[in-house]
């Protein structure tokens, strides 16, 4: 009687003690779902990267652009699409197999071997998924095919003369002409562009080599002519300054000569002076007549007489006055 009356109460309180269990372990299971859940909503953004955040459950992406660095909390059931911030390069090689095959102004054929450098935008990285990209990274084919199109393109306004000789100024205009229509459709920016190859036809090269060489020897006899040309003028120069100096040098002696010439006029005009002098004495102090004083000055020139004679040449020599003046008596003392 006892049992049947305690079995109902044993038989409640073990049903609620299992309810209280089953709700237990419930809460224990959504607090370790929501645990995972939260463990799996973060992601981690490197400097490199910026990107976008999808979400799987309702497929659909966030336009905000995540393109800071650090630790980003996704929400669950999200994950990033990343992309590139740095530089990216698109090459067009032989290496590769893609070289770019097109034609000149002058419609000779050209073979391109190009390289550009792009940036993605991340203000415009939202559009660019939403437009072009049925799977990641689609958008680099596009980017491909749209360089081989521009390049080509811009290819055909160029001479085959202006790309064997102005190549980097070519490149310059490709890669504005790319940066252009980059920017404005495909929301990146292409900051540089290298031509590494150019292949144009052999005789066409050849011909070109030899025009060049034969321009280069051209401008090689040009820079001789001029380099005469100074060497002839400074040849002239020193010649004038050597003319000068001989000029200078034939005056300095003319002078030279005359003061010379002056003065030994002045001297024999003193000597002749002081002769007349002298002989003009003798004449009054002898009272000789002029024959007789002629006939003297001739006797005294044969004898080495005058004003500035050396009487010690004449020494030891007598002229009778009255006899030949070619006979000569000799004074012998010793």
């Amino acid at each position: 009687l006892a049992q049947g009356r305690f079995w109902p109460l044993w038989r409640r309180a073990f049903q609620v003690a299992m309810a209280q269990g089953a709700l237990a372990f419930v809460a224990s299971a959504c607090c370790g779902v929501f645990a995972f859940v939260m463990l799996f909503s973060w992601a981690s953004l490197s400097g490199i990267e910026m990107a976008l955040r999808y979400n799987h459950v309702l497929r659909t992406v966030d336009p905000l652009v995540l393109d800071t660095p650090g630790l980003k909390f996704v929400g669950p059931f999200s994950t990033l699409i990343r992309y590139p911030k740095t530089l990216q390069t698109m090459a067009y090689s032989r290496e590769d197999r893609d070289l770019l095959d097109g034609r000149t102004k002058d419609g000779l054929p050209l073979v391109l071997g190009v390289t550009f450098q792009y940036q993605l935008q991340s203000k415009g990285l939202y559009h660019l998924y939403r437009r072009y990209e049925r799977n990641i990274g689609d958008y680099v084919n596009l980017f491909r095919l749209v360089g081989i199109h521009i390049v080509t393109e811009a290819a055909t306004n160029y001479t085959a003369y202006e790309f064997f000789n102005e190549k980097q100024k070519i490149a310059l205009k490709m890669q504005a002409k790319l940066n252009e229509y980059f920017k404005t459709h495909l929301f990146a920016d292409v900051n540089s562009l290298q031509i590494n190859e150019d292949d144009l036809p052999e005789a066409f090269d050849s011909t070109i080599k030899l025009a060049a060489s034969t321009k280069q020897k051209r401008i090689q006899m040009e820079q001789q002519r001029e380099a005469k040309k100074v060497e002839f003028a400074t040849a002239i120069i020193v010649a004038a300054a050597q003319a000068n100096v001989t000029v200078q040098n034939a005056t300095g002696q003319v002078h030279q000569i005359f003061a010379q010439g002056r003065a030994d006029a002045a001297i024999i005009s003193t000597y002749v002076d002081a002769e007349v002098q002298a002989y003009g004495a003798v004449k009054e102090a002898l009272g000789s007549s002029p024959g007789e004083i002629l006939d003297f000055i001739w006797y005294d020139s044969l004898g080495g007489g005058g004003v500035g004679s050396n009487t010690a040449q004449g020494k030891g020599v007598n002229m009778l006055v009255g006899v030949n003046p070619s006979a000569y008596i000799s004074e012998n003392k010793g």
